[in-house]
Protein backbone atom coordinates (compact mmCIF):
# COMPACT_ATOMS: atom_id res chain seq x y z
CA UNK A 1 0.00 0.00 0.00
CA UNK A 2 0.94 3.39 -0.98
CA UNK A 3 2.23 5.58 1.82
CA UNK A 4 0.58 8.94 2.16
CA UNK A 5 2.46 11.93 2.91
CA UNK A 6 2.05 13.86 6.11
CA UNK A 7 2.48 17.55 6.57
CA UNK A 8 3.11 18.26 10.15
CA UNK A 9 1.90 21.71 11.42
CA UNK A 10 2.96 23.70 14.35
CA UNK A 11 1.77 27.46 16.10
CA UNK A 12 4.06 28.32 19.03
CA UNK A 13 2.10 29.48 21.86
CA UNK A 14 -1.76 29.11 20.71
CA UNK A 15 -3.96 27.33 23.72
CA UNK A 16 -6.46 25.17 22.63
CA UNK A 17 -8.97 27.34 24.46
CA UNK A 18 -8.54 30.43 21.62
CA UNK A 19 -9.99 28.17 18.69
CA UNK A 20 -13.48 27.66 18.18
CA UNK A 21 -13.18 23.86 17.77
CA UNK A 22 -12.42 24.81 21.20
CA UNK A 23 -15.50 26.20 22.14
CA UNK A 24 -14.12 29.98 21.10
CA UNK A 25 -16.75 32.13 19.30
CA UNK A 26 -14.65 34.83 18.80
CA UNK A 27 -11.53 33.84 16.73
CA UNK A 28 -11.68 33.91 13.21
CA UNK A 29 -9.99 30.49 11.66
CA UNK A 30 -11.78 29.37 8.45
CA UNK A 31 -9.25 27.05 7.76
CA UNK A 32 -8.77 25.24 10.98
CA UNK A 33 -12.06 25.43 11.30
CA UNK A 34 -12.45 23.10 7.86
CA UNK A 35 -9.81 21.05 9.20
CA UNK A 36 -11.46 20.01 12.36
CA UNK A 37 -14.58 19.45 10.72
CA UNK A 38 -13.08 16.88 8.26
CA UNK A 39 -10.90 14.84 10.38
CA UNK A 40 -10.54 14.37 14.28
CA UNK A 41 -10.20 16.88 17.03
CA UNK A 42 -8.79 15.59 20.45
CA UNK A 43 -10.52 17.72 23.41
CA UNK A 44 -7.91 17.29 25.83
CA UNK A 45 -4.59 17.42 24.27
CA UNK A 46 -1.50 18.42 26.65
CA UNK A 47 2.14 19.70 26.03
CA UNK A 48 4.47 18.16 28.01
CA UNK A 49 6.08 21.18 29.01
CA UNK A 50 4.75 24.47 29.14
CA UNK A 51 7.95 26.28 27.20
CA UNK A 52 9.34 25.84 23.98
CA UNK A 53 11.95 23.87 23.65
CA UNK A 54 11.44 21.32 25.98
CA UNK A 55 7.65 20.60 24.76
CA UNK A 56 9.15 20.11 21.28
CA UNK A 57 12.50 17.99 22.31
CA UNK A 58 9.67 16.21 23.81
CA UNK A 59 7.45 15.96 21.18
CA UNK A 60 9.79 14.85 18.64
CA UNK A 61 11.23 12.10 20.88
CA UNK A 62 8.01 11.29 22.32
CA UNK A 63 9.55 11.14 25.93
CA UNK A 64 8.99 13.40 28.54
CA UNK A 65 11.75 16.27 28.82
CA UNK A 66 13.24 15.03 31.80
CA UNK A 67 14.06 11.90 30.49
CA UNK A 68 16.53 13.52 27.99
CA UNK A 69 17.57 16.31 29.47
CA UNK A 70 15.74 18.81 27.74
CA UNK A 71 15.31 21.25 31.20
CA UNK A 72 14.97 24.12 29.89
CA UNK A 73 15.03 26.40 26.73
CA UNK A 74 18.88 26.31 26.88
CA UNK A 75 19.10 22.30 27.47
CA UNK A 76 20.93 20.69 24.83
CA UNK A 77 18.85 18.53 22.28
CA UNK A 78 21.54 15.45 21.75
CA UNK A 79 21.69 14.01 19.09
CA UNK A 80 21.74 10.53 19.38
CA UNK A 81 17.97 11.05 20.74
CA UNK A 82 15.79 9.49 17.84
CA UNK A 83 13.45 11.64 16.29
CA UNK A 84 10.03 11.31 14.76
CA UNK A 85 12.37 12.37 11.40
CA UNK A 86 14.82 9.93 12.10
CA UNK A 87 11.98 7.47 12.40
CA UNK A 88 10.13 8.50 9.02
CA UNK A 89 13.42 8.51 7.45
CA UNK A 90 14.11 5.53 7.61
CA UNK A 91 10.26 4.27 6.65
CA UNK A 92 11.24 5.91 3.62
CA UNK A 93 10.19 9.37 3.74
CA UNK A 94 11.62 12.56 2.47
CA UNK A 95 11.91 15.03 5.45
CA UNK A 96 12.00 18.43 5.53
CA UNK A 97 11.70 21.11 8.16
CA UNK A 98 10.42 24.69 7.77
CA UNK A 99 10.30 27.27 10.13
CA UNK A 100 11.00 27.21 14.21
CA UNK A 101 12.08 24.06 16.26
CA UNK A 102 14.41 25.83 18.91
CA UNK A 103 17.29 23.01 18.06
CA UNK A 104 20.09 23.49 21.40
CA UNK A 105 23.57 22.14 20.29
CA UNK A 106 25.36 21.45 16.83
CA UNK A 107 23.06 19.39 15.69
CA UNK A 108 20.60 21.64 13.84
CA UNK A 109 18.86 18.55 11.97
CA UNK A 110 18.28 16.01 14.36
CA UNK A 111 16.67 13.32 11.14
CA UNK A 112 15.69 16.27 8.74
CA UNK A 113 17.27 15.82 5.93
CA UNK A 114 16.52 19.94 4.67
CA UNK A 115 16.11 22.64 7.02
CA UNK A 116 14.70 25.49 4.78
CA UNK A 117 15.02 28.19 6.99
CA UNK A 118 16.96 29.40 9.67
CA UNK A 119 16.01 29.65 13.48
CA UNK A 120 14.15 31.73 15.02
CA UNK A 121 15.66 31.81 18.23
CA UNK A 122 19.83 31.07 19.56
CA UNK A 123 21.11 27.50 19.06
CA UNK A 124 23.52 28.01 22.17
CA UNK A 125 23.42 28.31 25.88
CA UNK A 126 22.62 31.20 26.07
CA UNK A 127 19.23 30.99 27.52
CA UNK A 128 20.10 28.90 30.42
CA UNK A 129 18.13 30.66 33.37
CA UNK A 130 18.79 30.83 37.01
CA UNK A 131 18.86 27.96 39.22
CA UNK A 132 16.71 27.09 41.76
CA UNK A 133 18.27 28.72 44.59
CA UNK A 134 19.09 32.21 42.33
CA UNK A 135 14.92 32.46 41.81
CA UNK A 136 13.10 34.77 44.62
CA UNK A 137 11.42 33.28 47.16
CA UNK A 138 7.62 33.46 45.73
CA UNK A 139 6.55 33.66 49.01
CA UNK A 140 8.50 37.27 49.33
CA UNK A 141 8.71 38.27 45.59
CA UNK A 142 11.52 41.35 44.98
CA UNK A 143 10.46 42.25 41.32
CA UNK A 144 11.52 40.82 37.89
CA UNK A 145 14.87 40.47 36.55
CA UNK A 146 15.30 41.28 32.80
CA UNK A 147 16.61 37.69 31.89
CA UNK A 148 17.58 36.61 28.19
CA UNK A 149 14.80 34.56 26.28
CA UNK A 150 11.77 35.63 29.40
CA UNK A 151 9.07 37.33 27.92
CA UNK A 152 7.71 40.21 30.05
CA UNK A 153 4.92 42.59 30.25
CA UNK A 154 5.89 44.74 27.53
CA UNK A 155 4.96 42.26 24.86
CA UNK A 156 1.46 42.78 26.77
CA UNK A 157 1.67 46.73 26.73
CA UNK A 158 3.14 46.90 23.15
CA UNK A 159 0.04 44.91 21.52
CA UNK A 160 -0.83 46.67 18.45
CA UNK A 161 -1.22 47.04 14.77
CA UNK A 162 2.03 47.18 12.98
CA UNK A 163 3.22 46.83 9.99
CA UNK A 164 5.64 44.64 9.89
CA UNK A 165 7.33 42.64 13.18
CA UNK A 166 10.13 40.05 13.42
CA UNK A 167 7.66 37.20 13.83
CA UNK A 168 5.64 38.24 10.92
CA UNK A 169 8.90 38.32 9.03
CA UNK A 170 9.93 34.82 9.66
CA UNK A 171 6.35 33.47 9.44
CA UNK A 172 6.57 34.49 6.27
CA UNK A 173 9.57 32.98 4.80
CA UNK A 174 8.00 29.70 6.54
CA UNK A 175 4.83 29.63 4.74
CA UNK A 176 6.43 30.77 1.79
CA UNK A 177 9.02 27.99 1.84
CA UNK A 178 6.92 25.01 2.82
CA UNK A 179 4.68 26.19 0.08
CA UNK A 180 8.07 26.07 -2.67
CA UNK A 181 8.66 22.93 -1.36
CA UNK A 182 5.30 21.53 -1.86
CA UNK A 183 5.36 22.34 -5.97
CA UNK A 184 9.22 21.38 -5.55
CA UNK A 185 9.13 18.15 -4.24
CA UNK A 186 5.96 17.25 -6.80
CA UNK A 187 8.15 18.41 -9.43
CA UNK A 188 11.29 17.24 -8.76
CA UNK A 189 10.98 14.73 -5.91
CA UNK A 190 12.62 11.86 -5.89
CA UNK A 191 9.55 9.35 -5.38
CA UNK A 192 9.72 9.34 -1.76
CA UNK A 193 6.59 10.47 -0.18
CA UNK A 194 6.86 13.78 1.65
CA UNK A 195 7.56 14.43 5.66
CA UNK A 196 7.30 17.78 6.03
CA UNK A 197 7.14 20.06 9.10
CA UNK A 198 5.86 23.69 9.35
CA UNK A 199 6.68 25.55 12.31
CA UNK A 200 5.31 29.06 12.63
CA UNK A 201 6.32 31.37 15.49
CA UNK A 202 2.94 32.92 16.07
CA UNK A 203 1.17 33.28 18.17
CA UNK A 204 4.03 33.96 20.44
CA UNK A 205 4.10 37.09 22.41
CA UNK A 206 4.51 39.96 21.72
CA UNK A 207 0.66 40.51 20.59
CA UNK A 208 1.08 42.39 16.98
CA UNK A 209 -0.58 41.75 13.77
CA UNK A 210 -0.67 43.15 10.72
CA UNK A 211 -4.17 45.20 9.38
CA UNK A 212 -5.15 42.19 7.39
CA UNK A 213 -5.64 40.61 10.45
CA UNK A 214 -6.10 43.29 13.64
CA UNK A 215 -9.15 44.78 11.73
CA UNK A 216 -11.12 41.64 11.65
CA UNK A 217 -11.53 42.80 15.72
CA UNK A 218 -12.63 45.14 17.53
CA UNK A 219 -11.76 45.46 21.34
CA UNK A 220 -15.20 45.54 22.31
CA UNK A 221 -15.64 41.81 21.24
CA UNK A 222 -12.90 40.47 22.50
CA UNK A 223 -14.07 37.92 25.13
CA UNK A 224 -13.64 37.93 28.90
CA UNK A 225 -11.23 35.71 30.80
CA UNK A 226 -13.36 32.46 31.76
CA UNK A 227 -11.22 32.87 35.29
CA UNK A 228 -11.48 36.34 36.60
CA UNK A 229 -8.43 38.18 37.84
CA UNK A 230 -6.87 36.83 41.06
CA UNK A 231 -5.44 39.21 43.10
CA UNK A 232 -2.09 38.64 44.20
CA UNK A 233 -3.17 37.94 47.60
CA UNK A 234 -5.07 35.50 46.88
CA UNK A 235 -2.92 33.67 44.30
CA UNK A 236 -1.53 30.45 44.97
CA UNK A 237 2.26 30.48 45.59
CA UNK A 238 3.28 29.78 42.50
CA UNK A 239 1.30 32.16 40.64
CA UNK A 240 2.80 34.62 42.82
CA UNK A 241 6.45 34.42 41.62
CA UNK A 242 5.33 34.42 38.10
CA UNK A 243 3.86 37.34 38.60
CA UNK A 244 6.98 39.14 39.43
CA UNK A 245 9.03 37.03 37.26
CA UNK A 246 7.54 38.57 33.85
CA UNK A 247 7.38 41.45 35.14
CA UNK A 248 3.48 42.26 36.21
CA UNK A 249 4.14 43.78 39.22
CA UNK A 250 6.14 46.72 36.75
CA UNK A 251 2.65 47.99 34.49
CA UNK A 252 -0.83 48.02 35.48
CA UNK A 253 -3.01 45.55 32.98
CA UNK A 254 -6.49 47.37 32.70
CA UNK A 255 -9.30 46.03 31.53
CA UNK A 256 -8.38 47.94 28.13
CA UNK A 257 -5.37 46.85 27.85
CA UNK A 258 -6.09 43.12 28.46
CA UNK A 259 -8.65 43.47 25.31
CA UNK A 260 -5.82 45.16 23.12
CA UNK A 261 -3.26 42.14 24.30
CA UNK A 262 -6.21 39.54 23.72
CA UNK A 263 -7.20 41.30 20.10
CA UNK A 264 -3.29 41.00 19.20
CA UNK A 265 -3.27 37.33 20.21
CA UNK A 266 -6.83 36.29 18.00
CA UNK A 267 -4.87 38.44 15.09
CA UNK A 268 -2.26 36.23 14.93
CA UNK A 269 -3.93 33.23 15.17
CA UNK A 270 -6.14 34.57 12.13
CA UNK A 271 -2.57 34.93 10.36
CA UNK A 272 -1.68 31.14 11.24
CA UNK A 273 -4.98 30.00 10.03
CA UNK A 274 -4.27 31.88 6.47
CA UNK A 275 -1.18 29.94 6.13
CA UNK A 276 -2.68 26.51 6.72
CA UNK A 277 -5.28 27.49 4.28
CA UNK A 278 -2.01 28.57 1.61
CA UNK A 279 -0.56 25.12 2.56
CA UNK A 280 -3.75 22.97 1.77
CA UNK A 281 -3.94 25.18 -1.18
CA UNK A 282 -1.02 23.76 -2.88
CA UNK A 283 -1.32 20.22 -1.91
CA UNK A 284 -4.81 20.40 -3.80
CA UNK A 285 -3.18 22.65 -6.99
CA UNK A 286 -0.35 19.63 -6.96
CA UNK A 287 -2.75 16.92 -6.31
CA UNK A 288 -1.13 16.03 -3.24
CA UNK A 289 -4.07 16.80 -1.06
CA UNK A 290 -5.64 13.22 -1.48
CA UNK A 291 -2.53 11.14 -0.39
CA UNK A 292 -1.57 13.68 2.25
CA UNK A 293 -2.19 13.39 6.23
CA UNK A 294 -2.95 17.03 8.18
CA UNK A 295 -1.85 17.29 11.48
CA UNK A 296 -2.01 20.99 13.15
CA UNK A 297 -0.80 21.48 17.07
CA UNK A 298 1.31 23.85 18.97
CA UNK A 299 3.73 23.72 21.23
CA UNK A 300 2.40 25.03 24.64
CA UNK A 301 -0.68 27.36 25.61
CA UNK A 302 -0.84 30.99 26.46
CA UNK A 303 -2.02 32.33 30.14
CA UNK A 304 -3.45 35.46 27.62
CA UNK A 305 -5.28 36.72 30.66
CA UNK A 306 -6.64 33.78 32.67
CA UNK A 307 -6.22 34.97 36.19
CA UNK A 308 -4.27 37.74 35.78
CA UNK A 309 -1.80 35.49 34.58
CA UNK A 310 -0.12 35.54 30.59
CA UNK A 311 2.17 33.60 28.77
CA UNK A 312 3.60 30.02 30.41
CA UNK A 313 5.49 28.26 32.89
CA UNK A 314 2.53 27.08 34.87
CA UNK A 315 0.26 24.03 34.84
CA UNK A 316 -2.83 25.61 35.11
CA UNK A 317 -4.71 24.61 31.72
CA UNK A 318 -4.93 27.67 28.93
CA UNK A 319 -0.91 26.97 29.33
CA UNK A 320 -0.94 23.10 29.03
CA UNK A 321 -3.74 22.87 26.37
CA UNK A 322 -2.91 22.52 23.10
CA UNK A 323 -5.09 22.26 20.02
CA UNK A 324 -4.43 18.59 17.88
CA UNK A 325 -6.37 18.37 14.67
CA UNK A 326 -5.83 15.05 12.80
CA UNK A 327 -7.11 14.75 9.21
CA UNK A 328 -6.80 11.54 7.29
CA UNK A 329 -8.42 11.96 3.43
CA UNK A 330 -8.10 8.07 2.60
CA UNK A 331 -10.09 7.34 5.98
CA UNK A 332 -12.31 9.10 8.88
CA UNK A 333 -12.85 8.01 12.66
CA UNK A 334 -14.12 9.48 15.54
CA UNK A 335 -14.68 13.28 14.74
CA UNK A 336 -14.31 14.50 18.45
CA UNK A 337 -12.15 12.56 21.17
CA UNK A 338 -12.30 13.09 24.56
CA UNK A 339 -9.16 10.96 25.99
CA UNK A 340 -6.59 13.35 27.48
CA UNK A 341 -3.47 13.19 25.24
CA UNK A 342 0.17 14.60 24.78
CA UNK A 343 2.22 15.65 22.37
CA UNK A 344 4.67 12.83 23.32
CA UNK A 345 1.86 10.22 21.36
CA UNK A 346 2.86 12.43 18.09
CA UNK A 347 6.21 10.17 17.54
CA UNK A 348 4.41 6.82 18.01
CA UNK A 349 1.08 7.64 16.11
CA UNK A 350 3.54 9.24 13.02
CA UNK A 351 5.79 5.56 13.53
CA UNK A 352 2.43 3.26 13.52
CA UNK A 353 1.51 5.67 9.98
CA UNK A 354 4.67 4.84 8.75
CA UNK A 355 5.35 0.85 9.36
CA UNK A 356 1.93 -0.46 10.68
CA UNK A 357 2.97 -0.47 14.24
CA UNK A 358 4.77 1.02 17.41
CA UNK A 359 7.66 -2.22 17.06
CA UNK A 360 10.53 0.24 14.72
CA UNK A 361 10.86 2.83 17.71
CA UNK A 362 14.43 1.49 19.43
CA UNK A 363 14.36 3.54 22.39
CA UNK A 364 11.83 3.64 25.66
CA UNK A 365 8.98 6.01 24.93
CA UNK A 366 6.23 7.65 27.11
CA UNK A 367 3.64 8.53 24.47
CA UNK A 368 1.37 5.98 22.51
CA UNK A 369 0.32 5.65 19.07
CA UNK A 370 -3.64 8.03 18.70
CA UNK A 371 -4.93 5.83 15.79
CA UNK A 372 -6.56 3.68 18.40
CA UNK A 373 -8.51 6.26 19.80
CA UNK A 374 -9.85 7.71 16.75
CA UNK A 375 -11.51 4.51 16.13
CA UNK A 376 -12.49 4.03 20.34
CA UNK A 377 -12.23 6.53 23.11
CA UNK A 378 -10.21 6.17 26.34
CA UNK A 379 -11.74 9.01 28.44
CA UNK A 380 -9.73 7.76 31.39
CA UNK A 381 -6.61 7.82 29.75
CA UNK A 382 -3.13 9.29 31.70
CA UNK A 383 -1.16 11.87 30.62
CA UNK A 384 1.99 13.71 32.42
CA UNK A 385 3.61 16.95 32.09
CA UNK A 386 6.84 19.32 33.53
CA UNK A 387 7.60 22.37 34.38
CA UNK A 388 11.45 22.30 35.64
CA UNK A 389 13.14 25.95 34.77
CA UNK A 390 13.23 29.51 35.63
CA UNK A 391 10.05 30.80 37.79
CA UNK A 392 9.59 27.75 39.93
CA UNK A 393 11.90 27.14 42.90
CA UNK A 394 11.59 23.18 42.74
CA UNK A 395 10.66 20.89 39.71
CA UNK A 396 6.75 20.87 39.71
CA UNK A 397 4.91 17.84 37.63
CA UNK A 398 1.46 17.09 36.67
CA UNK A 399 -0.55 13.49 35.91
CA UNK A 400 -4.25 13.86 34.50
CA UNK A 401 -6.52 10.49 34.39
CA UNK A 402 -9.68 10.91 33.60
CA UNK A 403 -11.68 14.08 34.83
CA UNK A 404 -9.03 14.63 37.52
CA UNK A 405 -5.84 16.21 37.72
CA UNK A 406 -2.89 16.55 40.13
CA UNK A 407 -0.14 19.37 40.35
CA UNK A 408 2.47 18.27 42.80
CA UNK A 409 5.87 19.97 43.62
CA UNK A 410 8.19 19.64 46.67
CA UNK A 411 8.44 23.77 46.90
CA UNK A 412 4.80 23.99 46.56
CA UNK A 413 1.32 23.04 47.92
CA UNK A 414 -0.53 20.21 45.82
CA UNK A 415 -3.31 21.39 43.39
CA UNK A 416 -5.99 18.56 43.00
CA UNK A 417 -8.90 19.90 40.32
CA UNK A 418 -11.76 18.13 39.21
CA UNK A 419 -12.15 19.79 35.86
CA UNK A 420 -15.78 18.25 34.85
CA UNK A 421 -17.20 20.04 37.58
CA UNK A 422 -14.46 22.68 37.97
CA UNK A 423 -13.12 23.45 34.13
CA UNK A 424 -11.35 26.76 35.67
CA UNK A 425 -9.05 24.92 38.28
CA UNK A 426 -10.62 27.44 40.90
CA UNK A 427 -11.42 24.69 43.30
CA UNK A 428 -8.18 23.44 44.82
CA UNK A 429 -9.56 19.80 46.48
CA UNK A 430 -5.89 18.72 47.74
CA UNK A 431 -7.25 19.17 51.20
CA UNK A 432 -10.53 17.67 50.63
CA UNK A 433 -11.04 14.38 52.48
CA UNK A 434 -13.76 13.52 50.13
CA UNK A 435 -11.08 12.94 47.41
CA UNK A 436 -8.41 11.48 49.21
CA UNK A 437 -8.50 8.18 47.40
CA UNK A 438 -8.49 10.22 43.92
CA UNK A 439 -5.05 11.97 45.30
CA UNK A 440 -3.20 9.15 46.79
CA UNK A 441 -3.95 7.25 43.51
CA UNK A 442 -3.04 10.30 41.17
CA UNK A 443 0.39 10.45 43.32
CA UNK A 444 0.80 7.37 43.29
CA UNK A 445 1.34 7.65 39.37
CA UNK A 446 3.37 11.07 40.11
CA UNK A 447 5.61 8.63 42.41
CA UNK A 448 6.16 6.13 39.85
CA UNK A 449 7.17 8.46 37.06
CA UNK A 450 9.73 11.11 39.17
CA UNK A 451 12.14 11.37 41.71
CA UNK A 452 11.56 14.74 42.49
CA UNK A 453 14.59 14.86 44.77
CA UNK A 454 16.73 13.59 42.36
CA UNK A 455 15.34 15.59 39.18
CA UNK A 456 15.85 18.60 41.30
CA UNK A 457 19.81 17.89 41.37
CA UNK A 458 19.67 17.03 37.80
CA UNK A 459 18.53 20.28 36.76
CA UNK A 460 20.45 22.21 38.89
CA UNK A 461 24.17 20.49 38.01
CA UNK A 462 23.15 20.52 33.99
CA UNK A 463 22.17 24.39 34.51
CA UNK A 464 25.70 25.10 36.30
CA UNK A 465 27.35 23.19 33.73
CA UNK A 466 25.96 25.37 31.31
CA UNK A 467 26.88 28.58 32.30
CA UNK A 468 30.70 27.49 32.72
CA UNK A 469 30.14 26.50 29.23
CA UNK A 470 28.43 29.38 28.15
CA UNK A 471 30.80 31.24 29.75
CA UNK A 472 34.15 29.42 28.29
CA UNK A 473 33.01 29.31 24.66
CA UNK A 474 32.18 33.34 24.56
CA UNK A 475 35.87 33.70 25.00
CA UNK A 476 38.23 34.01 22.44
CA UNK A 477 37.15 33.16 18.88
CA UNK A 478 33.35 32.90 19.32
CA UNK A 479 31.65 29.80 17.07
CA UNK A 480 27.57 29.14 16.68
CA UNK A 481 25.88 26.88 15.83
CA UNK A 482 22.73 28.33 13.86
CA UNK A 483 22.15 26.93 10.86
CA UNK A 484 21.06 28.56 7.21
CA UNK A 485 19.39 26.28 4.27
CA UNK A 486 21.09 26.47 0.47
CA UNK A 487 19.84 29.67 -1.11
CA UNK A 488 18.90 27.85 -3.86
CA UNK A 489 18.13 24.11 -3.85
CA UNK A 490 20.14 21.58 -6.75
CA UNK A 491 16.62 20.70 -8.28
CA UNK A 492 14.95 24.24 -8.53
CA UNK A 493 18.14 25.94 -10.15
CA UNK A 494 17.12 28.55 -12.57
CA UNK A 495 18.48 28.68 -16.33
CA UNK A 496 22.57 28.89 -16.76
CA UNK A 497 25.39 29.23 -19.11
CA UNK A 498 25.17 25.94 -21.21
CA UNK A 499 21.64 25.57 -20.65
CA UNK A 500 18.89 25.11 -23.62
CA UNK A 501 16.15 27.52 -21.76
CA UNK A 502 13.07 25.69 -23.29
CA UNK A 503 14.14 22.72 -21.89
CA UNK A 504 14.75 23.90 -18.23
CA UNK A 505 11.33 25.52 -18.62
CA UNK A 506 9.28 22.70 -19.42
CA UNK A 507 11.27 20.70 -16.44
CA UNK A 508 10.22 23.51 -14.04
CA UNK A 509 6.49 22.89 -15.27
CA UNK A 510 3.88 21.18 -13.12
CA UNK A 511 0.54 19.98 -14.72
CA UNK A 512 -2.44 21.06 -13.30
CA UNK A 513 -3.92 17.45 -11.66
CA UNK A 514 -6.62 16.40 -13.94
CA UNK A 515 -4.12 16.69 -16.88
CA UNK A 516 -1.41 14.68 -15.46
Amino acid sequence: MKKPNIVFIMADQMTAYALSAYGNKVTKTPNLDRLAAEGTVFENAYCPYPLCAPSRFALMAGRLPSRIGAYDNAAEFPAAVPTFAHYLRDAGYYTCLSGKMHFVGPDQHHGFEDRLTTEIYPADFSWTPLTYDEVDDPEEPTTHVKTQGVSSVETVADASAVARSLQIDYDDEVARRAVQQIYDWRRYGDGRPLFMTVSFTQPHDPYVSTPEFWDLYKDEDIDAPRVAKIPLEQMDPHSRGLFFHYGLDKFNVTEDVYRRARHGYYAMISYIDKRVGEIRAALEATGMAKDTILMFTSDHGDMVGERGLWFKKNLFNPALSVPLLYFDPRKQGLNRVKAPVSLVDVLPTLVDIATGSEDAIVTPFEGSSLLPLMCEDEPERVVLAEHLDGGTKAPRVMVRKGDYKLVYSKAYPPQLYNLADDPGERLNLAENPDYRAVFEELKRILSKTWDLGHLRDEVVASQRTRQFLLRALQKGKVMDWETYPNAIREHTKFVRRGEYFPEVEQRSYLRLPDSD
